[in-house]
């Protein structure tokens, strides 16, 4: 029982330590090596499932169960040996002779074994059992062994020498992998002289810790830190996005909303009208008076403040409103809700102070209102035109006022 105790063991050892890659793979998953190292696990995981059961017929003296598993036991030996070669190429990731010579040597590997176990069903060449139930190796389990011995140490040299030409990080990758080969090189030699000790189990319980550790959590720690570059990249592109749409948005001589703002609401008013969710709503465009006699003359400077003067007065009377430079002397006021409701009592202020300021000879700046409720055809466009009709006709009475 002390044989399949250890095997236990190295089972929930390696099932906790690799349980995302067995059960939650990550992106990381469909990468050659990864699949590869994936399915070399589940081979080792039944290697281990055959040795305990194994153990367990041993001691039971169970003639025909502890036989029948130990062709699996070899089977799924055959079978870690053959994935372990696949995940060693994959890992390497280089077509050369080495990748060439291991990939074809896993084939012949399994195929021989495949072979021996079948011949072992009437001549006995790899293991047999006496009269009393005693388990004895024979000579093509220790040349099953002698190949894995051969395969093991081949990838671990190979995998030293080539960490002489790889990065730091990557150097102890490759060295890791060259440390799990030398040491299953070690346990299978013991294995070899101690034939009834579990010391092959104990090779693939302390290389895939190897693995894990110096492998698996040191890739799973760059991807951390290249997901928390990307999220920067992708936090300093918003911060300059949301800093380059704030000053397109933004008029820069008045601060009130832009003309690509206003284009860009307009469209979402649009929809809006079409989909039947917005009616209670107005809209007023203004046109400041006598902008070109300013600038001409008194220069562009003067009319840039007449300009702002101007914006001033329309933000102080419609101060819950969004408000739109859409031209050089053009504003455009959208009423929502509240603003909507009171927009009489804005207006006959607003008409009041531009009525006083063309008595004193102050800014003078023209409005036209339109109700979206009140307009013929129920579209944006109409509502729009209606409001520059009444803004010209506004604009001429203040001509001719006294």
């Amino acid at each position: 029982m002390y044989y399949s105790s250890f095997g236990i063991l190295a089972l929930l050892v390696l099932i906790i330590i690799n349980y995302n890659v067995l059960i939650h793979p990550s992106q990381d998953a469909t990468l050659p090596a990864h699949r590869a190292y994936r399915t070399f696990l589940f081979s080792v995981i039944a290697f281990y499932i055959s040795d305990i059961l194994w153990g367990i017929f041993y001691i039971l003296e169970d003639k025909t169960f502890v036989y029948a598993d130990t062709v699996v036991y070899f089977v799924t030996m055959a079978l870690a040996m053959f994935f372990w070669t696949r995940y060693a190429i994959a890992y390497i990731n280089e077509k050369n002779k080495f990748a060439s010579i291991m990939l074809h040597s896993g084939n012949v590997f399994l195929f021989f074994m495949a072979a021996s176990l079948a011949i072992n069903f009437f001549i006995p060449v790899t293991f047999y059992f006496d009269q009393n139930g005693v388990y004895h190796s024979d000579k093509a389990r220790y040349l099953t062994l002698l190949i894995q011995i051969l395969l093991y140490s081949s990838t671990a040299i190979y995998m030293l020498v080539i960490t002489t030409r790889k990065d730091k990080k990557s150097k102890l990758r490759h060295r890791t992998i060259g440390v799990f080969g030398l040491t299953m090189t070690i346990l299978v030699i013991i294995q070899i002289i101690f034939p009834l000790l579990p010391f092959y189990a104990i090779g693939y319980m302390i290389g895939t810790c190897l693995i894990h550790t110096f492998i698996l959590e040191d890739e799973k720690e760059d991807r951390r830190k290249e997901l928390e570059r990307r999220l920067q990249i992708e936090e300093i592109q918003e911060l300059e996005l949301g800093s380059a749409r704030l000053m397109a948005f933004t008029d820069p001589l008045t601060g009130v909303k832009s003309k690509a703002a206003y284009n860009e609401d307009v469209l979402g008013i649009e929809k809006r009208i079409e989909d039947g969710i917005l009616k209670n709503f107005g809209l007023i465009v203004f046109d400041v008076n006598d902008l070109k006699l300013v600038n001409d003359t008194k220069g562009h400077k003067a009319g840039d403040a007449y300009i702002i003067e101007a914006c001033s007065i329309i933000s102080h009377a419609f101060s819950h409103s969004p408000i739109y430079r859409i031209g050089g002397d053009e504003f455009v006021v959208f009423l929502y809700k509240e603003s909507y409701k009171n927009h009489q009592a804005n207006l006959a202020e607003f008409k009041n102070t531009i009525e006083e300021n063309k008595k004193s000879g102050g800014v003078v700046v023209s409005y036209g209102f339109a109700d979206f409720k009140e307009i013929s055809e129920k579209t944006y466009k109409c509502l729009f035109e209606t409001a520059d009709a009444r803004m010209y006709e506004r604009k001429r009475k203040l001509k001719n006022l006294v």
